[in-house]
């Protein structure tokens, strides 16, 4: 019976709102994907690897994430948005993805150069340059793979089969080839090997399936696509800042040790609170074109429920977990990790407070402005502990808390203020 009403309340939503259950599904396998395939090689990898090379390739693996959001320029923001408006009209899908596709490759080359300038300008980067140019090509096929969009046309379940093919090729190669310590030159290799050729495939999907034309854009055309989505930038590269900045820092200033260590607990703490996230990403197209408070309201109760059940989750077995996964060589990790636990209400409920409620209210730039600030929060407070020789790995996860603190509290003054909710 119970089964019976649930079904039959999914029949009764709107044609929109089934959508978004749709894309809630299909965004849920890749958080599944997300979730489960990491938790399969890293447990491996720590084991074959020295703790010190498996910092390493972490390391390179935050820089990459500086550029990867440099070439997204905060499209899977305002590219998402105009294409959830305009997906109907196909002369404007077109346009929108050839100008958003070649800011991203102009983008992608500059990051190019400005890598190689960095790893022959110091000897600390000089000498594994061969694991940063490795960990680059996965910022090659991310800007290849567009999976905004993909979430703007609101056809979620082509990024899934994009994402399986990501994982799979990396899973397997990594398994059938990564056998000692010494071969940990093919982990990034392989990891962008799944990215890159997923990549070519969407591409190809992009131009035949959706019948897209892609053209050559005038300058000032993709000079205004950067110009529209500088806000979004702003936002996206402030997040960095607080979400790989810690590994960076750690890696650069302390050892590649620590980074280890860090890593396996952030890995745990965000493939747990990933579970949440096909909802954002399918709920934000739906919020923007529709504004549904009342459906908002429900989605935020039932997170609420959800994050504080995995916040006890996590402090409950966070040693098991850790030791589980990684081994008695990353048992260290799960004082991070609880560290980490406290955040996840804060994190899901701001997260949902941003793009879905004051974003889709036309109120993206007190939503960029908290990102923004919290980018800068953070980076002052790494900078303080680093000049008054505090820096060390609990430090920088109590700073990291603290910042998700901010930004909860900022976004429910922003959604107060605004009497969104009423």
């Amino acid at each position: 019976m119970k089964n019976n009403t649930f079904f039959n309340k999914i029949k009764t939503l709107s044609s929109e709102k089934k959508n978004v259950f749709k894309n809630f599904t299909a965004l849920g396998i890749i958080q599944i994907l997300n979730y489960v395939m990491p938790f399969i090689t890293l447990p491996y990898l720590a084991r074959i690897l020295t703790v010190d090379k498996f910092g390493l390739i972490f390391f390179a693996q935050a820089i990459m994430d500086y550029f990867s959001r440099f070439t997204d320029f905060g499209f899977n923001q305002s590219a998402v948005r105009e294409l959830a408006i305009n997906r109907d009209v196909k002369q404007k899908v077109d346009e929108i993805f050839t100008e958003v596709f070649f800011a991203k490759t102009g983008l992608l080359i500059l990051s190019f150069v400005i890598l190689s300038v960095t790893i022959f300008s110091f000897d600390k980067f000089r000498m594994d340059w061969l694991i940063y140019y490795f960990s680059f090509l996965a910022v090659l096929g991310n800007v290849l793979l567009s999976p905004w969009f993909f979430q703007g046309m609101e056809r979620m379940k082509f990024i899934t089969f994009f994402n399986i093919i990501t994982r799979t090729v990396s899973l397997v190669c990594i398994f059938a080839f990564v056998k000692t310590a010494e071969n940990y030159l093919l982990v990034p290799l392989f990891n962008s090997l799944g990215i890159l050729i997923a990549g070519i495939i969407s591409f190809m999907t992009i131009k035949t399936r959706f019948n897209v034309n892609v053209y050559v854009p005038k300058i000032k055309e993709i000079w205004q696509k950067l110009k529209d989505s500088s806000e979004y930038f702003l936002s996206s590269i402030s997040i960095g800042l607080y979400q790989s900045t810690n590994a960076f820092f750690l890696g650069l200033c302390v050892s590649t040790t620590m980074v280890a260590y860090y890593v396996s607990a952030q890995k745990i703490y965000l493939g747990i609170y990933f579970m949440y996230y096909p909802f954002y990403n399918a709920f934000f197209p739906y919020m923007s074109k529709n504004k549904d408070i009342k459906f908002f309201k429900k989605v935020f109760k039932i997170l609420t429920v959800f994050a504080l059940g995995l916040t006890g989750f996590i402090l409950l077995f966070s040693k098991y977990i850790i030791t589980i996964f990684y081994g008695q060589q990353m048992y260290e990790s799960y004082k991070i990790l609880n560290i980490f636990a406290i955040i996840v209400p804060f994190h899901i409920l701001a997260d949902i407070m941003s793009f879905p409620l004051l974003g889709a209210f036309g109120y993206t730039k007190e939503t960029n402005q908290c990102w923004i600030l919290a980018g800068i929060f953070h980076v002052t407070g790494i900078s303080l502990l680093y000049i008054t020789n505090h820096l060390s790995i609990y430090s920088v996860s109590y700073l990291f808390a603290t910042t998700y603190i901010f930004m909860f509290l900022h976004r429910v003054y922003y959604v107060y203020k605004f009497k969104i909710l009423k």
